[in-house]
């Protein structure tokens, strides 16, 4: 997890919504095993948590991202996940957890798709 200094203009962005909700907004890089994550956020009693994911190459590509979040927060959304929308998990043998794949479709509670 990192704490950096956000450009002037996500950090007026920051402060202004902290005030607005009453709480802190805390901004923070975070690191997962997740390469289809690009951020997050968690509204909490005490507090309001928006994360982006540090492990993409590329300079201030998380700027997007962290305005997205604000902006969703700032709207009333309790939770949010940012995911990039082409990213695939990689296909191979399920043997390895000893599960058979399933067609999600016949298991679909809300009907088929």
């Amino acid at each position: 997890m990192s704490t950096e200094p956000l450009p002037p203009h996500l950090e007026q962005r920051r402060t202004a919504l902290s005030r607005a909700l009453g709480r802190p907004v805390r901004v923070r890089g975070i690191r997962t095993p997740d390469p289809g994550l690009r951020g997050r956020l968690r509204v909490e009693p005490d507090r309001v948590i928006i994360e982006y994911q540090t492990a993409e190459a590329g300079y201030f590509w998380h700027i997007p991202i962290i305005e997205e979040l604000l902006a969703r927060a700032a709207a009333g959304q309790p939770f949010a996940e940012l995911r990039d929308p082409d990213f695939r998990p990689p296909e191979g043998p399920r043997a390895q957890s000893g599960k058979q794949p399933q067609d999600r479709r016949s298991t679909s509670k809300r009907g088929g798709r």
